[in-house]
C-alpha cells in the first residue's frame, strides 16, 4: 500500500530562505507548504494538518516565538512537532524560550542540509506511526462499543479492567459496574473451574459452553474467546464472551432432523451396501495395482537416476524418451533439450562410429556391447545396448579407472618380476665382481703392473657402478626385509638437506624446505633416505641452472605427505605412464632403476607416490598412511 504523502509547513519572511528549504527537503513523499509570516502560517493550519513545522525565529510582526505560542493555543496542534530555525537567536535564554513554547529542536543558520533531512524524516516517521495509532485505538473503539458480543479485559489475577457496552445486554450490568471486579462474578458456579483455569493459561484458546449468569441471575450458555497481550511486560487477558443459547437450540433441533435423516439415509444405503461393497472391492484392486505400478516406476526411475553410468532410451523415430543425471552430464544438455529430440541431430558426430552399431541392435533385437570414447573427452566407455519393443535401452560405463588399475596391475607385475630376479640372480653376480675388484686392486699394487694402474682404476671405478646398480636393482625386491622404526620424517629430511644442498650448490641450483610438523611414522630410515635422495636428485637434474628444489611436508587427514617439487619442463604424456617402470629413463646415462626403487620403497611402507606435472614443473607426492 502506497504510504500517504505528508504535509511540511516552512515558515520565512525571506523568499530565499523558502527555496533554500525546499531544494533540500523536496522529496515526492513530502508535500511542502510554504508562509512568508506568523499570521499566513497561522491561517494554513486552519486549512490542513502538518507532519512538522520549519518556523523561523525573526520575523517582522510577528515573530517565531509569538506564532509558536498561538499554535500550540490550539488544542488539533498541541502536539505538531515545531522546529526553530535562526541565525541570530542563539544564547541560552533564546533557546530555551523556544523549548518553553513546545519546540522539539532548534537549529542555527547556516545548518547541514543532511541533517536536517534526517531529521524530517525522523519526524515524519513519527507522525505516520502516531496517526496510525490513532487510527487503530478509533478503529478498536468502534468495534468495541458496536460489537454485539461482550469484550472483557482483565489483569492475570482474573480482576476486571475494562468491558464493552455489549455487557449490558448480555449480563445487565452497566461497565462501570463491573470495573475492578472479579471476572468469576459473572459466571455459575458449575463453571467456576474452567473460569480459574483460563485465568493460567499462557496461550489464546477457546472455552465452550461455559455458564454465565446475568444481573437478574439468569444463567445462559457462552463461549469464550480468550486472547493473551503483554503490554509494558504486563500480561493481560481478553476475553470475548458470545451467547450462544439460540445457537445451543438450534443445534438439539439440527441433530434431531439429523437422526431422522439418518435413518431414512440407512435404510437406503443398505439397500446399496452390497452393490457398494463389490464395487469397493473392484477399486481397490485397480488402486493397489496402480499404487504399485507407480512405485515401481518411481523406484526404477530413482535407480536409474542414482547409478553413475550413462543411462538413456531411444524409441523407434531415435529420439530420446529418457535420459538420467549422468546422461546429462554427458551429453552436456539438459533433458529438456534431449527428451524428444534425435539423437543424429542432436549429435551428428557420432553417425559414422554408432549409427551401424546402434541400427544393428534394433534390427536384430540383440544385445550389443562395444567400446567408445566420450564425446567430449578421452575417457573410454563401455557401451551395452539393449533392444526392446519400445525402442533401445542403452548404458555408457566409465572405465577408465579400470583401464588405470589395469596399467598399474602390469606395472607392479613388471616390478614383481624384476624383484624376483633381482633376489634370485644378485648375490650371484656381486660375489664374482667381489673378486674381480680385490684381484684388480692386488695387482695395481705391483710394481711391474704400475704403468697399467690408470687402467686399473678405470676397471674398478666401473665394477664399483656395476655393484651400485645391482645394490638399486636389489632394492626393487619384493620381499626384501625393512626395519621399521617410529621415526619423524621431518628429521631425516632435516639430516639429509646438508647433503642434498651441497649436490644443489654444484649444479648452480637451490633447495627450499617447507617442513610442517607431522606424526611419527614406522620407517626404515635407510630405504626412506634412499626414496629422498633420489627424488631430490631426479629433480635436481630435471631443472636447469637457477632452478629451486622445493622440498615439503605436511598432514592430510590420516596420511602424511612428502612434496617434492622441481621448477623443471614436466614429463610428458607418454613418459609419465612409463614412470616407476624398471629400467625406463630419459636420462642418457640413467639406469632407469632409481624411480622403480622409489616406488618399491613405498610399497613396503604401505605409501603411494602420485605425479603431478606441467610444463612450469614436476611434484612427486608421497604419501604415508598413519599407523594407529
Amino acid at each position: 500500500m502506497k504510504e500517504k504523502i505528508m504535509k511540511i509547513l516552512i515558515v520565512d519572511d525571506r523568499q530565499e530562505n523558502l527555496l533554500a528549504l525546499g531544494a533540500v527537503l523536496n522529496s515526492p513523499d513530502y508535500h511542502l507548504i510554504s508562509a512568508s509570516s506568523g499570521k499566513e502560517a497561522l491561517k494554513c493550519l486552519l486549512k490542513n494538518d502538518f507532519a512538522v513545522i520549519l518556523l523561523d525565529v525573526q520575523m517582522p510582526g510577528m515573530d517565531g516565538f509569538e506564532t509558536a505560542s498561538l499554535i500550540r493555543a490550539r488544542k488539533r496542534n498541541k502536539a505538531t512537532p515545531i522546529i526553530f530555525i535562526t541565525a541570530t537567536y542563539q544564547t541560552t535564554e533564546n533557546m530555551s524560550q523556544g523549548y518553553s513554547l513546545g519546540a522539539i529542536d532548534y537549529l542555527f543558520k547556516p545548518f547541514d542540509p543532511q541533517t536536517l533531512k534526517l531529521k524530517i524524516q525522523a519526524f515524519v516517521k513519527m507522525e505516520r506511526t502516531t496517526s496510525d495509532l490513532r487510527k487503530a485505538e478509533a478503529l478498536a473503539r468502534v468495534i468495541g462499543e458496536t460489537a454485539t458480543d461482550t469484550v472483557i479485559t482483565l489483569d492475570t489475577l482474573g480482576r476486571i479492567l475494562n468491558v464493552n457496552p455489549a455487557v449490558k445486554e448480555m449480563f445487565g450490568y452497566e461497565p462501570e459496574e463491573l470495573q475492578g471486579k472479579q471476572v468469576s462474578s459473572l459466571f455459575h458456579n458449575k463453571s467456576l473451574s474452567l473460569i480459574e483455569n483460563a485465568l493460567v493459561i499462557s496461550q489464546s484458546r477457546k472455552i465452550l459452553d461455559v455458564f454465565a449468569m446475568c444481573k437478574d441471575s439468569g444463567v445462559f450458555i457462552v463461549e469464550i474467546q480468550i486472547g493473551v497481550a503483554s503490554i509494558e511486560d504486563q500480561q493481560i487477558f481478553v476475553w470475548s464472551v458470545r451467547d450462544i443459547t439460540e445457537r445451543k437450540q438450534l443445534e438439539k433441533e439440527r441433530k434431531d432432523r439429523y437422526k431422522t435423516l439418518e435413518k431414512l439415509v440407512q435404510e437406503r444405503t443398505n439397500e446399496l451396501f452390497l452393490a457398494n461393497e463389490k464395487l469397493k472391492k473392484e477399486i481397490l484392486v485397480r488402486k493397489n495395482i496402480s499404487q504399485q505400478l507407480r512405485k515401481t516406476s518411481l523406484k526404477l526411475s530413482n535407480i536409474l537416476e542414482s547409478i553413475t553410468d550413462v543411462f538413456f532410451t531411444l524409441n523407434h523415430q531415435w529420439e530420446f524418451v529418457f535420459v538420467n543425471e549422468e546422461a546429462e552430464k554427458y551429453w552436456q544438455k539438459g533433458k529438456e533439450k534431449l527428451i524428444g529430440g534425435r539423437i543424429w541431430d542432436l549429435f551428428p558426430q557420432l553417425l559414422p562410429e554408432s549409427y551401424p552399431l546402434l541400427m544393428k541392435a534394433m534390427n536384430s533385437k540383440a544385445a550389443s556391447h562395444y567400446e567408445i570414447m566420450g564425446i567430449y573427452s578421452d575417457v573410454p566407455y563401455e557401451v551395452h545396448v539393449y533392444p526392446s519393443d519400445e525402442g533401445l535401452s542403452v548404458y555408457y560405463h566409465d572405465i577408465s579407472q579400470r583401464r588405470m588399475f589395469e596399467k598399474e596391475m602390469a606395472r607392479l607385475d613388471r616390478l614383481n618380476l624384476v624383484g624376483q630376479m633381482a633376489a634370485g640372480i644378485g648375490h650371484e653376480i656381486r660375489n664374482p665382481l667381489t673378486t674381480v675388484r680385490g684381484f684388480l686392486q692386488l695387482l695395481g699394487d705391483k710394481e711391474e703392473f704400475q704403468q697399467f694402474k690408470n687402467y686399473f682404476e678405470l676397471m674398478i671405478e666401473e665394477l664399483d657402478r656395476a655393484n651400485s646398480i645391482i645394490t638399486e636393482f636389489l632394492s626393487l625386491a619384493k620381499n626384501k626385509i625393512v626395519n621399521l622404526k617410529p621415526l619423524s620424517l621431518n628429521l631425516v629430511i632435516e639430516k639429509l638437506f646438508p647433503l642434498i644442498q651441497a649436490d644443489a650448490m654444484v649444479r648452480d641450483k637451490g633447495v627450499v624446505l617447507g617442513l610442517q610438523e607431522t606424526e611419527s611414522l614406522l620407517l626404515d630410515e635407510e630405504e626412506i633416505r634412499q626414496l629422498i635422495l633420489n627424488l631430490a636428485r631426479n629433480g635436481l637434474e630435471a631443472m636447469s641452472g637457477g632452478g629451486k628444489l622445493t622440498i615439503r611436508t605436511f598432514m592430510d587427514c590420516d596420511e602424511a605427505v612428502l612434496v617434492v617439487e622441481d621448477e623443471g619442463s614436466g614429463i610428458n604424456t607418454e613418459d609419465l605412464e612409463k614412470m616407476g617402470t624398471p629400467f625406463f629413463t630419459t636420462k642418457e646415462s640413467g639406469t632407469g632403476l632409481g624411480l622403480a626403487t622409489c616406488f618399491s620403497i613405498s610399497a613396503r611402507h604401505n605409501a603411494a607416490i602420485n605425479i603431478e606435472t606441467s610444463p612450469s614443473g614436476t611434484s612427486f607426492f608421497v604419501r604415508f598412511k598413519l599407523t594407529r
